[in-house]
């Protein structure tokens, strides 16, 4: 409507000094019209400039996310950092558990530098966003300024990624080293190496338990459970030194 009304007093303005005749009443059509083409040049650039009718209005929105990659027993959330700061990043992850192609955060000046990691106690994974908009104070603002397209423009966001202890958060250029690495162990010769250190690794566990408590000597059921604990403790030890070595 400011438009309208910036249109009418230049109309009003031009038409009241050219044809009307009497003076007095050109003076007078002339004033208000100028009066009226001046109010809403400044109501106009105030609500361009200063957000005049208008207010920051802040939504928070958490839902749950997934994994950018689930193998070999690891969940990984990837990111891409972006400009020359380091601290601008664009977050990968995947919104539903099927969902076949990565969706990512924005990389613009509102976001990039606005995503956070925090470590959780809890099995699943959350995205909390939240946003801070312009929205006009009422809808007599927004029936004067709504042709500005300022109504619902992003201020700023963060994005803030609630992550299990157990998940990885590597770059992009990381993961591809720790699949190299992961990949190297899939060989015949890779196998072999791993499961003779696992071995290793589980003799050496089951002889200090067995020194600590002889009766599981002859506990087969307590030595099959031991030697399966034994050997995840192995494969975790080994895919945190991987891990390590990438990062």
């Amino acid at each position: 409507m400011i438009l309208a009304t910036l249109v009418i007093g230049a109309l009003a303005t031009f038409l009241c000094y050219v044809y009307v005749k009497p003076a007095t009443w050109r003076i007078i059509g002339t004033a208000i019209s100028v009066v009226v083409l001046g109010a809403s040049l400044v109501f106009l650039t105030m609500n361009s400039n200063d957000h005049y009718g208008m207010e920051k209005v802040t939504t928070v929105k958490t839902t749950q996310i997934y994994p950018t990659s689930s193998k070999n027993g690891l969940n990984l959330m990837l990111y891409q950092p972006i400009g020359s700061n380091g601290d601008e990043t664009v977050q990968i992850y995947k919104k539903t558990l099927d969902q076949k192609k990565p969706s990512h955060t924005q990389a613009n000046e509102y976001t990039a530098a606005n995503n956070h990691i925090k470590r959780t106690d809890k099995d699943s994974a959350t995205l909390q966003v939240k946003e801070t908009r312009w929205q006009f104070k009422s809808d007599g603002y927004k029936f004067w300024f709504g042709v500005s397209g300022l109504e619902d423009k992003l201020v700023k966001r963060t994005n803030t990624f609630n992550l299990p202890k157990d998940w990885l958060h590597l770059s992009t250029t990381q993961a591809k080293t720790l699949q190299k690495k992961m990949s190297g162990m899939q060989t015949k010769e890779g196998q072999a190496k791993v499961k003779a250190q696992a071995q290793q690794y589980v003799q050496a566990k089951m002889k200090a338990a067995m020194t600590k408590n002889p009766s599981l000597a002859t506990d087969k059921q307590q030595q099959a459970k031991l030697a399966k604990q034994y050997g995840q403790e192995f494969k975790q030890q080994m895919i945190k030194k991987i891990v390590a070595d990438v990062k």
